[in-house]
């Protein structure tokens, strides 16, 4: 298995907390901290047109999977003395997904939606950062969901999956990389470069060496600014494997979903 123990303490939060703690109990503890609402009978939740529901709705709602675990609560997540609706919910589905909805008064009991992630793992920390995982949007990029590339040499690649995101201002936004960041990146490219190169047939998964490359690059877009050509331009470095315009291709439509389906 990819490696995290020694070099991922000494790296600790510069680079985004690798190890995620258990989901349930970090929604559990958050929710904690907020400010319980009345009657959720009498709280109106705008997502917009038709799809205007009372919070009742998603308490109901699927009472199966999605009740059982929704959530909703008041904190003020932008310090700026007015209080966001967080509202979670569990979407269901083998490995799927935590679903983050905040909003905002506009009148007495109507709350207007300002910012959505929908992720396999995330989960606002004690800072009230949202740490987001990549890790289910590409968990079967070329692979299995539980595979994971083996290394157990003491230079393996480090884990980097997360992003952490922080709301002002009614915006969702992601804290910048820093410098050593940047480098864990270009030296885990560089290590998984030098893996052999596995031909895959129509349907064939590899060891999970695309999916190692997919995770770094999609937390370096992230991380950085958002910066394509520059994404791209560390990709074609690194990965020099014949079937790599297939797979940057590929990466790409993943990342297109991940924009659709969150507001980051």
């Amino acid at each position: 298995m990819l490696k995290l123990l020694v070099l991922g303490i000494a790296l600790g939060l510069s680079i985004n907390n690798y190890a995620q703690n258990d989901s349930n109990d970090c929604y559990m503890n958050f929710f904690k901290r907020t400010e319980k609402h009345g009657d959720p009978r009498k709280i109106m939740l705008l997502y917009g047109g038709k799809h205007n529901r009372t919070l009742q709705f998603l308490y109901d709602n699927n009472r199966s999977e999605i009740g059982n675990y929704a959530k909703a609560g008041f904190i003020d997540l932008d310090k700026d003395g007015y209080k966001e609706l967080i509202v979670y919910f569990y979407s269901g589905g083998a490995h799927c997904c935590d679903v983050y909805d905040i909003f905002s008064q506009v009148k007495p009991g109507q709350y207007k939606l300002m910012a959505a992630t929908w992720g396999g793992e995330a989960c606002f920390n004690e800072n009230n950062l949202l740490e987001y995982s990549f890790y289910e949007h590409y968990g079967y990029f070329y692979t299995c969901f539980a595979c994971e590339l083996e290394d157990s040499s003491d230079s393996a690649p480090i884990p980097v999956r997360t992003v952490q995101l922080t709301y002002n201002k009614g915006k969702l936004s992601v804290l910048p990389g820093d410098a050593v960041l940047k480098a864990t990146i270009k030296d885990n490219l560089r290590k998984l470069s030098e893996h052999p190169y596995q031909e895959l047939a129509e349907g064939e998964f590899d060891d999970g060496l695309r999916k190692e490359f997919a995770l770094n690059l999609i937390v370096y877009y992230y991380s950085f600014g958002k910066n394509l050509p520059e994404t791209e331009k560390l990709f074609n470095t690194y990965y020099k494997f014949p079937d790599a315009k297939k797979i940057w291709y590929s990466f790409l439509g993943y990342l297109n979903d991940i924009k659709k389906e969150n507001s980051f």
